[in-house]
C-alpha cells in the first residue's frame, strides 16, 4: 500500500511538505552547532595563542616536580621562609602557578633584554616574541639552541628544564639566589647601549581598534538571524517559538559584539622605552626595507608602513617609544602615534556593512519573491487608523454602510456565483463554469436557466433514432407485427419511420450547418435521393410516409455513430454558449469575492467536473447548476482587503478570513521585517559608499597631517584633520 506524501497546511493555506518542514528544522540545528563549534574552537584558539607548543609532543607532570616548583615559587617571596608561617606570598606565586598537569618539551633559542630599570637584575626572556618565565640562577646554562620544558601557568609559560637542569635538582633551601653575573651568557647581552623602561601600560581603546574585529562575521551572524526571521513566517506554528528566540539571541550577540568595548583582559601590554633608535644598513631576512630595519638597543622595531618618512626624524637621539611586545611600534616621539590617527582619523571599517547590505538584499529579495505582500501591508496599515465590525442581511444596508480597507464585514443573504469570463490558471473552479468565491448581490431580477432550440432539435433527433433502432415492448411499430418479428429474428433492423429522422435532422442542421454533412450523405443514401433538398421535400410531402429502411447491424451501428458525432457537436457547442451568456456583470450592486478562493456558498461540490461530462450530460449538469447557482443562499465574513467600483457601477468588495494570532503574527513580522531589511539596505550601503570614500583618504590625510607637524613650513595651517 503506497502512503501518500507527508504534507502540512499551514493557517494561510500554504501547503508544506515534509522535506521543506525538515529543512527548516535542520537550519537552526545546524547554526546551533555551528555556534557551538565555533565557541569551542575560539577557546582553542585563545589557548593556542596564549600557548603556543600545545602541539608539541607532551607528558604529565611528575609528583616531584610540582613540588619543586611550588617551592620554587615560594622562594621568590624574599621574606618567606615557610607557608606554614602565615608569610605573605610573592604575587608571582599566583601568577606562576601550574594550569594544568602537561609538560612541553622543546628546543629553541632564547632571547634576553637587559633593561635599564630601578632593579638592577631586571630581564626578561623571550622565545621569538613569546616571554617566558626563567629562574635567574639557570641563566648561566643559556646556550645557542636550549632544551627546554615549560609549563602553562597563569601568565607566561614558565620554564623548569633548561639543557638538563631541573628545579628538581634543588630544594627550598638550596636553591641559588640570582646573580648579576652574565658573562657566560651567549644570547645578547645589551651591553653597548642601555635602554630605559619607563613603564608598562594597556594598549588604548583607539589603538586596540587597530587590531579588534572588522565585524564580519559578527555582520554574518546578524544576517543569518534576519534569515531565521524569514523562515519563521512561513514555518509550522510549532517551531516558530524556537525560529524566534534563536533569532533574538543571534542579534543580542551579534550586536553586542559588534558594538561593545573591548574587555580589560583582551587589551594588550604596551612598554614605554626610552633610548636612541638607530637604523642599520642591513638586518634579517624578516625586516625588508628601510622602515625595518630600525633598532631600540637589541630591539628590532616594527613601524606602520606610513611612517617610513617621518621615523628618521628621532633617529640617533634619545627617544620615547611604546612599543607592544612583538616588537609593533604604536607611538614614538613626539607626533607619531597610532592613538591620535584613531581619534583624529577614526577608522573606516566597511566590511560589516557590505556583509550587512548584501545579507539584507537577499532577505528582502526572498521577501519580494515567494510571499504575498499586499494583504500584511494593506491590513497593518489599517489596523493602525483603526477598524470597525459590520453586519449586513440586505442589500440597501450595505450601500449606506461607509466601507474601509480593514473593517470586518459579516453578510447573510442570497445572490448569483459569478460566472468569469476568463478562468485563472491554478485556481479551482469545483462549480464549473461558476465561481461560487465570488458572489454578485443586488436587487435585480436573476438571470434565467439557460435554454436551446439546437439543444430541443438534437435531443428530438437523437431520441427518434433511438426509438426507431431499439424498439421497446412497449412502443408502437407501424410495420406488422409478425414482419417486424422476422426481421429481428433474422438480425436486420428497420426503421419504420424514416421520415421523421430527415426531418428532425433539417430542423437541427439547416442549410449552413457543416456539422452535418456525414449525416446528411448517410440519409441520402439510405432514402436514395440525389439531393438533400429533395429528400426533405418527400418527406414534408408525406411521399417518405410508410417508406420503410432495412438495416444490417453495421450499417445500423454506423448511422447511429454518425448521428451521435452530430449531435454531440451541437451539444457542445451550445454548453459552451449558455456558459459564456451567463458570464455578464449585473449593474449596480455588490461583487463580494473571496480573496483566497474560498467558496461563499453551503453547497456539496460536485464530484466530477462540467466538462468531464459526455455532451449530454454536460448540458444536463449546466441546467442542475444553474438552477442551483443563479439565485442561492450565501454567508461571506472577513477583513476588507480592497474595494473598487467597475464600468457597470458595481462594487468589488475583497474579502479575507479574519486571521488568527499566528496569522496577525506573520502578517505583523512580514510587514516589520521588510521596513528593517530596507532601512538595514539603505543606512549600510550609504556607510559603505561614505566609508570607501573615507579610507581611500584616511593614509593621505594622516601623512598630510604629520607634514604639518613635522614641518615648520605648514604650521600656520590649522593642524586639526578634516
Amino acid at each position: 500500500m503506497v502512503k501518500p506524501a507527508v504534507t502540512m497546511i499551514l493557517p494561510d493555506g500554504v501547503g508544506m511538505s515534509a522535506s521543506v518542514i525538515a529543512l527548516i528544522i535542520l537550519i537552526p540545528c545546524l547554526l546551533a552547532v555551528g555556534c557551538l563549534y565555533w565557541i569551542s574552537m575560539k577557546r582553542s584558539a585563545l589557548l593556542t595563542s596564549s600557548f603556543p607548543f600545545r602541539k608539541a609532543k607532551q607528558r604529565k607532570l611528575s609528583a616531584d616536580e610540582l613540588y619543586a616548583i611550588e617551592r620554587y615559587l615560594e622562594s621568590l617571596s624574599p621574606q618567606a621562609t615557610s607557608r606554614a608561617a602565615g608569610t605573605q606570598l610573592s604575587p608571582l606565586y599566583h601568577r606562576l602557578s601550574p594550569q594544568g598537569d602537561r609538560v612541553y618539551p622543546l628546543t629553541h633559542t632564547i632571547t634576553r633584554y637587559g633593561l635599564s630599570v630601578d632593579d638592577p637584575n631586571y630581564r626578561r626572556y623571550y622565545l621569538d616574541n613569546l616571554e617566558i618565565h626563567l629562574p635567574p640562577f639557570w641563566e648561566q646554562f643559556i646556550a645557542d639552541e636550549n632544551r627546554l620544558e615549560v609549563i602553562k601557568t597563569h601568565s607566561i609559560p614558565l620554564v623548569i628544564s633548561i639543557n638538563g637542569h631541573s628545579l628538581t635538582e634543588y630544594t627550598r633551601e638550596e636553591m641559588p639566589r640570582f646573580s648579576d653575573d652574565s658573562a657566560q651568557a651567549s644570547i645578547r647581552p645589551a651591553e653597548s647601549e642601555q635602554i630605559e623602561l619607563t613603564g608598562v601600560r594597556k594598549e588604548t581603546y583607539l589603538e586596540h581598534q587597530l587590531t579588534q574585529r572588522t565585524g564580519i562575521r559578527e555582520s554574518v551572524i546578524l544576517v543569518a538571524a534576519m534569515l531565521l526571521l524569514y523562515l519563521s513566517l512561513f514555518s509550522p506554528e510549532a517551531l516558530v517559538p524556537w525560529l524566534l528566540a534563536l533569532a533574538a539571541g543571534l542579534v543580542i550577540w551579534g550586536v553586542w559584539r559588534l558594538y561593545s568595548a573591548p574587555a580589560e583582559q583582551t587589551l594588550k601590554e604596551v612598554h614605554c622605552l626610552r633610548g636612541i633608535p638607530k637604523r642599520w644598513g642591513l638586518f634579517g631576512d624578516s625586516n625588508v626595507g628601510k622602515i625595518n630595519n630600525v633598532s631600540l638597543g637589541t630591539i628590532d622595531l616594527i613601524y606602520p608602513a606610513h611612517w617610513q618618512n617621518y621615523i628618521q626624524h628621532d633617529l640617533g637621539q634619545n627617544t620615547d617609544i611604546e612599543m607592544y611586545l612583538n616588537r609593533h611600534v604604536v607611538r614614538q616621539g613626539r607626533f607619531l602615534s597610532l592613538h591620535d590617527e584613531v581619534k583624529h582619523f577614526p577608522l573606516q571599517r566597511w566590511g560589516h556593512n557590505a556583509v550587512l547590505a548584501c545579507g539584507a538584499t537577499l532577505i528582502l529579495t526572498l521577501l519580494l519573491t515567494t510571499l504575498p505582500l499586499s494583504i500584511p501591508f494593506k491590513l497593518s496599515a489599517a489596523w493602525i487608523h483603526g477598524t470597525h465590525d459590520l453586519s449586513v442581511t440586505d442589500v440597501k444596508t450595505l450601500s449606506a454602510l461607509p466601507l474601509r480597507v480593514g473593517d470586518t464585514l459579516d453578510i447573510q443573504g442570497s445572490g448569483m456565483c459569478r460566472v468569469p469570463a476568463v478562468y485563472q490558471e491554478g485556481k479551482s473552479y469545483p462549480f464549473m463554469p461558476f465561481d461560487c468565491s465570488e458572489i454578485y448581490w443586488n436587487t435585480a431580477a436573476p438571470l434565467a436557466v439557460p435554454s436551446s432550440d439546437v439543444i430541443d432539435n438534437a435531443s428530438a433527433l437523437l431520441a427518434s433514432v433511438n426509438r426507431q433502432m431499439n424498439p421497446g415492448s412497449g412502443t408502437e411499430q407501424k410495420v406488422n407485427p409478425q414482419l417486424a418479428s422476422a426481421i429481428q429474428k433474422s438480425g436486420m433492423l428497420l426503421l419504420d419511420d424514416f421520415g421523421d429522422i430527415v426531418l428532425r435532422a433539417e430542423d437541427l442542421c439547416g442549410q449552413q450547418q457543416a456539422e452535418c454533412g456525414r449525416l446528411k450523405n448517410a440519409l441520402l443514401n439510405l432514402g436514395n435521393s440525389t439531393s438533400w433538398d429533395t429528400l426533405v421535400k418527400k418527406a414534408e410531402s408525406g411521399k417518405l410516409d410508410g417508406v420503410n429502411v432495412l438495416l444490417r447491424p453495421a450499417s445500423a451501428q454506423q448511422l447511429s455513430d454518425i448521428v451521435n458525432s452530430a449531435v454531440s457537436s451541437f451539444y457542445y457547442r451550445e454548453t459552451r454558449q449558455a456558459a459564456q451568456s451567463l458570464a455578464v456583470t449585473p449593474p449596480n450592486g455588490f461583487l463580494i469575492v473571496s480573496d483566497e478562493g474560498k467558496p461563499l456558498v453551503n453547497h456539496a461540490q460536485p464530484s466530477v467536473s462540467l466538462y468531464d461530462y459526455n455532451s449530454i450530460d454536460q448540458w444536463r449538469e449546466l441546467e442542475n447548476l444553474s438552477r442551483q447557482l443563479l439565485v442561492t443562499p450565501f454567508t461571506a465574513r472577513g477583513v476588507i482587503t480592497d474595494i473598487s467600483t467597475d464600468a457597470n457601477g458595481t462594487r468589488h468588495i475583497v474579502l479575507h478570513s479574519e486571521p488568527d494570532i499566528m496569522t496577525l503574527w506573520r502578517y505583523a513580522g512580514t510587514c516589520l521585517l521588510i521596513m528593517v531589511v530596507v532601512a538595514i539596505v539603505v543606512v549600510n550601503l550609504g556607510l559603505l559608499l561614505m566609508r570607501l570614500q573615507k579610507n581611500m583618504r584616511r593614509i593621505p590625510a594622516i601623512q598630510h597631517y604629520y607634514d604639518r607637524c613635522i614641518n615648520p613650513s605648514f604650521s600656520s595651517f590649522d593642524l586639526s584633520p578634516r
